[in-house]
């Protein structure tokens, strides 16, 4: 029996693409990210759909070449199966249309995942459900009391071992920003007086130098001869 690589790993659990219990479906990724109507697989950056939902609502394989393969079995929908090969699988609950919104903590790890129309269930726990298959994902108590009942539109699962891609946000200044220089003391200018009349309490300076007294002045003479 061959060993699955590393990585997460998407099978049809029933349905018109079906696979054996036994197959750990198409795969490796470095994260699938389940949204809406498909799945895409991302590799490297780079993202390819894998899975679509029919009208019908089965899921089935993206590279079917059968339009008519939701008449090809009677089994019904059926669900997706997550792995991870030799791990085990990480469920993230993500919304990137609100901005600021709380990030839910990574759910598990998983032997593996079964996404039904109604439920998202890990290990027969379940993670969260919803009342149509367009509606958007409620979290259970799984997710921590703070989270339970919160509303996600998208799940993403990664292999334990392996960091989920984050979806890009935006960046953190890291430098330190700079430090305002401290203003120079303001030196007052003097006023300049706009009228020169002196005022009552103080004698004008002018007055004062004519009021002091002529100094004595000695002149010295030869005496008269005699």
């Amino acid at each position: 029996m061959a060993v699955a690589a590393a990585g997460i790993y998407l099978a049809f659990d029933g349905g018109p693409d079906g696979s054996k219990a036994d197959d750990a479906g198409i795969g490796p990724y470095d994260e699938i990210v389940l949204r809406g109507a498909r799945a895409v697989g991302e590799r490297e950056g780079l993202g390819k759909v894998i899975a679509l939902r029919s009208s019908a609502g089965s899921w089935r394989d993206a590279e079917s070449s059968s339009s008519e393969s939701d008449h090809k079995s009677g089994g019904g929908p059926g669900d997706l199966r997550v792995s991870a090969g030799r791990a085990q699988v990480l469920v993230r609950f993500s919304d990137d249309e609100v901005a600021g919104q709380t990030a839910v903590p990574d759910l598990g790890p998983f032997a593996r995942v079964l996404v039904g129309t109604h439920e998202v269930r890990g290990d027969e726990q379940t993670l969260a459900v919803r009342v149509s298959r367009i509606s958007p994902w409620q979290l259970t108590d799984r997710a921590g009391p703070s989270f339970q009942g919160a509303i996600r539109e998208a799940l993403v699962f990664v292999a334990t071992g392996h960091l989920a891609v984050n979806h890009p946000r935006p960046g953190v200044k890291t430098s330190e920003p700079a430090r305002s220089q401290p203003e120079p003391p303001t030196v007052d200018a003097p006023k300049v007086p706009t009228s020169f009349a002196p005022e009552e309490d103080a004698p004008p300076s002018v007055w004062v130098e004519r009021e002091r007294r002529a100094p004595n002045i000695y002149i010295s003479r030869p005496d008269p001869k005699r």
